[in-house]
């Protein structure tokens, strides 16, 4: 719209500025010795102007619906992608999320179009990934998949048919992993720690059956998160976004005064060590490796670090400890999820019957 100031100089003499502004275009302007030669000059220029914001208008528009119409998902690939950068990137678990989007992305389904999906394809493709791997991965990725076609649908105006947002039946999963660590197990683990080259396995090992704390809780510990004098951690990165404090047993201490005084002897430091990683320049991958090879080399047959968690947890009934207590140690949210570990109470019920 177009607008006239007037000015006026020292000696009193008038001149008027002419402005017109139209979105999308820059601000054009001229001054003149006169009103009326103003608002000729405006008359004049703004259908012209008008006329070029308007055709500016409709070329962004158009242009925006092309940007939208390349960015919107085709087929289910697409849409993975697209939930691979924008979604999983800024979860905690986003690189095992990442590893099984990989994985679906290999099969058929990921390269159905969008608007042919049915839920028979879905299953198809449980089918076909159940051949591949264990019904509790296929239940990991079904809520990757129904996770990503549920906020395509709802945010990125994706039309699906109405069965694929419906969940197929899922694979029942199998009995939960139970592997207790027998006694000359964890010899041999700890006989072939000592030859790994890794300095960290033993220590680690020992905090894992020490605390029942999960690995990346273990990588991630920092030396200001624990405290010598109240015998504990704080953890604040948990896998449930929880924070819980861990109490440190006896074993626990002296495994962590360790750590802490070779650190310090190895940074050169004459006070103690109070900031700062636990385990430094030690990563997720290279401590698995380490891992691997420390249970290949003592010959422990079907063993995971996880399965370390567990054997904690069952050392913390065994102590008399009850379902709330290690709950509160271990960070389990459902309680039921230690109902498993009941059977280990049994002889302490017992005593109580006498």
């Amino acid at each position: 719209m177009g607008t006239i100031i007037e000015r006026r100089t020292r000696r009193g003499i008038a001149t008027f500025q002419a402005k017109i502004r139209f979105s999308g275009l820059r601000i054009v302007s001229r001054t003149f010795s006169s009103r009326e030669d103003a608002e000729t000059w405006l008359r004049a220029t703004e259908p012209e102007l008008k006329a070029r914001s308007l055709e500016t208008a409709r070329e962004q528009a158009h242009a925006k619906l092309v940007e939208e119409f390349r960015e919107r998902p085709r087929i289910v690939a697409d849409l993975l992608h697209r939930n691979l950068r924008e979604e999983t990137v800024r979860k905690k678990g986003a690189e095992a999320e990442a590893f099984h989007t990989r994985s679906i992305l290999k099969y058929p389904l990921a390269r159905i179009h969008l608007e042919n999906l049915h839920r028979r394809d879905i299953k198809e493709w449980v089918e076909q990934r159940l051949q591949d791997v264990a019904p509790s991965t296929v239940n990991r990725e079904l809520n990757i998949l129904n996770a990503a076609f549920k906020l395509a649908a709802n945010e990125w105006d994706v039309a699906f048919c109405k069965s694929v947002l419906i969940t197929v039946r899922r694979p029942q999963n199998p009995p939960s992993r139970v592997r207790r660590l027998s006694v000359e197990e964890e010899t041999a683990l700890r006989r072939a720690g000592e030859e790994t080259r890794n300095p960290y396995v033993l220590s680690i090992l020992d905090l894992a059956l020490e605390t029942a704390m999960r690995r990346g809780e273990i990588l991630g510990l920092e030396w200001e998160r624990i405290s010598f004098e109240h015998r504990s951690i704080q953890l604040i990165d948990t896998k449930n976004g929880t924070p819980r404090g861990v109490p440190l047993s006896r074993r626990a201490m002296e495994e962590l005064t360790r750590l802490k005084q070779v650190a310090a002897r190895e940074l050169g430091c004459t006070r103690e060590i109070d900031a700062g990683p636990v385990f430094p320049g030690l990563t997720i991958n290279a401590f698995k490796l380490a891992f691997v090879r420390m249970v290949d080399r003592a010959k422990v047959q079907n063993f995971r670090f996880h399965d370390l968690r567990h054997e904690a947890t069952s050392r913390l009934f065994e102590k008399g400890l009850s379902q709330m207590e290690v709950a509160t140690i271990t960070g389990h949210k459902d309680i039921r999820m230690l109902a498993r570990y009941t059977h280990l109470q049994v002889k302490d019920l017992a005593r109580k019957l006498d």
